[in-house]
C-alpha cells in the first residue's frame, strides 16, 4: 500500500481531525507518517502514530530591517527599498523552504495530505513532485451566488440579504475587505510572507493563476489542487461547488489519550453523569471554545437561566482564557470546569450551547446532540451557525443582544421540541455513512 504523509495543523481541534484522518487511513492498510511541528510532537507521540518532526512553520515573517517598531514609516520605506533585491532569498531562509524541500526528499511519501493553511509545506511538496491533496474542516467558500461568504450569518432565501442580490453584494464586500487588507499589509510592510510564498510558487512552476486571495485560508485559496473537505455536503447550503472539492465527512477522533485521565475533575464529571441518570435531569453542556475568549456577561446569563431550572444541569467549560474568579456565585446545579474532555461530556448531553466552532459542531453531530448556537463572530463561526439553523440542527441566538428570557427560550425549545433531536439524529445517520466510506478512492482519485 502507498506511504502517505499527513501534515497536521498545530491548532488542537484541527489536529484531532488530522488524527482521525490518519487513523482511518491506517485502518485501510496504508503506512502513514504524521508530519508535525515541535510544539505538537508530544501529543502526536502519545497517540502512538509514526511521526516526523519538522521545523516550526513561520507564520509571522516580517523583514526585521524594514519593520522595526522604533523607526518611522518613512524610515521603514527606505529600508524596504534598500532590501528589495535580497528580500526573497532572505524570506526563503526565514520560511525554511529549503529545509522543507530536504525533508520531503528524505521522507519520499507516495502521497501527501496537507492542512490547507500550511502553504510552506504545500508548495515545497509540489516542488519535489510529490502528489498533494489538501484538507480542511470548513464548509465550502466557492464563489457562487447561492452561497453566502463563510464569514457571514446570511441564510439563503431569508430576506433581502439572503436573495441573489444580497448574496452578490455580500461577496463583493467580502472581496473588497480582502483587497483593503492586502493593501494595508503592503503599506505597513506586513506582506512579506505572502510575497515570498507567491514568488516561490512562480519559481517552482506552480500555476499561480490557480490561486485566489481568500479569507479562509489567510494567504490564498487553491482552485485546482484536490481538496478534502472534512465536512458533510448535506449540511452546506445548496450550491455548485468547485470541481476540486471532495467531501470526506467530519473527522471526529475519539481515541484521544487525554480523554480517560483519572483526575479530580474526571471524578466530578462521573458524579454528574450518574446524578443525571438517576434523577432524569437534562444535561446542558456549554463551551466557549479554545481560540477565543468567552463573553463573561453572556455566560453569567446562561448560569442564571440554568440555575433557575432545578431539573436542568449545566457543565460549563471555561477554556484557557477565563477563570473561576469571574463567576463568584454559582448555583448548585451549575458545574464549572477549566477544561473537560468534550467528547465524553457530549456522550451524556441533551443540549450543547456552543460558539459555532466547526470542531464543536462536528462533535455534536457525532453524538447527535442538538445545539443552541451563540457565535463568537470569529472567522467561519457565523457561516457555521447559519448552516446549522438552515438545516434545523439547532437554534441561533445573539450573545450581544439576547437577554435571560431569550436564552431561556432557546434552551427550553431545543430540550423540549422533538424536531431538533429528530433532525440531528437523521443527520447523524448520514454522517455514519460517511464514516463507513473508504478515503483511499477520494485521495487517489484526486
Amino acid at each position: 500500500m502507498p506511504h502517505i504523509a499527513v501534515v497536521v495543523s498545530g491548532l488542537l481541534g484541527r489536529m484531532h481531525s488530522g488524527f482521525e484522518l490518519i487513523s482511518r487511513l491506517e485502518s485501510e492498510g496504508h503506512r502513514v507518517t504524521c508530519v508535525c511541528q515541535p510544539y505538537t510532537t508530544e501529543i502526536v507521540a502519545k497517540q502512538g502514530f509514526d511521526y516526523l518532526e519538522i521545523p516550526e512553520v513561520n507564520f509571522k515573517y516580517t523583514d526585521p530591517k524594514a519593520n522595526a517598531e522604533t523607526v518611522s514609516w518613512v524610515e521603514k520605506l527606505k529600508r524596504h527599498i534598500e532590501n528589495r533585491n535580497g528580500r526573497y532569498e532572505h524570506g526563503k531562509k526565514l520560511l525554511k523552504l529549503g529545509d522543507y524541500e530536504n525533508i520531503w526528499r528524505q521522507l519520499k511519501p507516495d502521497h501527501a495530505l496537507i492542512d490547507v493553511e500550511l502553504h510552506d509545506l504545500i508548495f515545497t511538496a509540489y516542488a519535489e513532485k510529490i502528489p498533494v491533496t489538501l484538507f480542511h474542516t470548513w464548509f465550502s467558500d466557492t464563489p457562487d451566488l447561492r452561497l453566502p461568504p463563510i464569514r457571514t450569518a446570511i441564510i439563503p432565501g431569508q430576506g433581502l440579504k439572503g436573495s441573489a442580490v444580497g448574496i452578490a453584494w455580500a461577496r463583493f464586500i467580502d472581496w473588497a475587505k480582502i483587497q483593503v487588507r492586502l493593501g494595508i499589509n503592503k503599506v505597513i510592510f506586513q506582506d512579506y510572507r505572502r510575497a515570498t510564498i507567491k514568488a516561490y510558487a512562480r519559481e517552482i512552476g506552480f500555476p499561480v493563476r490557480n490561486l485566489r486571495v481568500s479569507t479562509l485560508p489567510p494567504l490564498c485559496r487553491f482552485t485546482k489542487l484536490p481538496m478534502l473537505l472534512l465536512a458533510m455536503r448535506e449540511l452546506d447550503f445548496p450550491h455548485k461547488s468547485d470541481e476540486n472539492l471532495l467531501y470526506a465527512g467530519p473527522m471526529v477522533y475519539e481515541n484521544r489519550y487525554d480523554l480517560d485521565t483519572e483526575t479530580d475533575d474526571a471524578k466530578r464529571l462521573h458524579a454528574i453523569y450518574e446524578f443525571k441518570k438517576t434523577s432524569g435531569h437534562k444535561l446542558i453542556y456549554c463551551t466557549v471554545g479554545s481560540l477565543a475568549k468567552g463573553d463573561v456577561s453572556f455566560l453569567k446569563k446562561v448560569i442564571h437561566v440554568v440555575g433557575a431550572e432545578k431539573d436542568w444541569l449545566l457543565i460549563l467549560s471555561l477554556g484557557r482564557n477565563l477563570s473561576y474568579e469571574a463567576f463568584p456565585d454559582v448555583p448548585e446545579n451549575v458545574h464549572l470546569f477549566q477544561w473537560v474532555p468534550q467528547p465524553k461530556v457530549l456522550a451524556h448531553a441533551d443540549c450543547c450551547i456552543n460558539h459555532a466552532g466547526i470542531n464543536s459542531i462536528n462533535e455534536c453531530l457525532h453524538f447527535a446532540v442538538p445545539m443552541v448556537i451563540y457565535s463568537l463572530k470569529y472567522t467561519d463561526e457565523n457561516g457555521n451557525a447559519a448552516r446549522m439553523a438552515y438545516h434545523g440542527l439547532g437554534i441561533i441566538g445573539d450573545k450581544d443582544s439576547d437577554g435571560v428570557a431569550e436564552i431561556h427560550k432557546n434552551i427550553k425549545t431545543v430540550l423540549t421540541d422533538a424536531k431538533y433531536v429528530d433532525t440531528i439524529s437523521e443527520c447523524n445517520g448520514i454522517y455514519q455513512q460517511y464514516r463507513q466510506r473508504k478515503l483511499s478512492p477520494l485521495i487517489f482519485k484526486g
